[in-house]
């Protein structure tokens, strides 16, 4: 509809050398480093699909832990609740100290507070959840803000749309492949899985920072 609506107003009546060109740009994704954009989408894959696995099975860990059914689904949403924040803060720590430092102090913050949580007692271990929520979520809004670094300005949307669609798919993947570790071998298990999956995106940041900073250098 949107595109009839376009060519009844006139949009499609361009010169054909014009619509040549346009054509061929609309055929590049515009990725100024292929290897970095590899490697964002390599991050994003992992956080995500830890993310989704805690959040999935922080209820059940919780009622192991024996807090009653009504309070261990609570501990979602003080996870959720700390993530707000996250999302917030870590952006700004992200511009304030840079993208590979704050993902290194975000990610091992992370891994120790899944670890935390799996072993400390349950009282401990409840408070714990909104400031896990902080580093857990929060490391989202450092990813994605990279992808503008990796992509010209003019192809940004399809650069998104790529992150995005492999994170909705990573938070499908995460629940079912942590759920058989936890069905296999029990739930923490599975947390010190997660844990050990975090810290594999801290490598891929260091790479991730050489090629940022080889990109910037480059005029978009």
């Amino acid at each position: 509809a949107v595109f009839l609506l376009l060519r009844a107003g006139g949009v499609g009546a361009r010169p054909v050398r014009q619509a040549v060109a346009s054509a061929r740009r609309d055929r590049d994704w515009g990725i100024r480093d292929r290897t970095g954009f590899w490697l964002l989408a390599g991050i994003v894959f992992l956080d995500i699909t830890v993310q989704g696995g805690f959040l999935t099975f922080i209820a059940f860990l919780m009622i192991e832990k024996e807090v009653p059914a009504n309070l261990a689904a609570v501990a979602v949403v003080l996870t959720l609740a700390g993530g707000i924040f996250g999302k917030f803060g870590c952006g700004l720590l992200a511009d304030r100290i840079g993208v590979v430092r704050a993902l290194w102090i975000v990610q091992l913050l992370t891994a120790a507070g899944i670890l935390a949580i799996a072993f400390a007692p349950t009282l401990l271990a409840y408070c714990l959840l909104p400031m896990l929520g902080v580093v857990l979520q929060g490391s989202s809004s450092i990813t994605y803000a990279t992808v503008g670094d990796l992509v010209h300005k003019d192809r940004q949307s399809r650069g998104f749309a790529a992150i995005y669609s492999l994170s909705s798919a990573a938070g499908i993947v995460g629940p079912i492949i942590f759920g058989l570790l936890g069905d296999g071998y029990g739930l923490v298990p599975a947390m010190i899985t997660m844990a050990v999956v975090v810290l594999l995106t801290l490598p891929l940041g260091s790479r991730l920072g050489s090629a940022i900073t080889a990109v910037s250098r480059t005029p978009d």
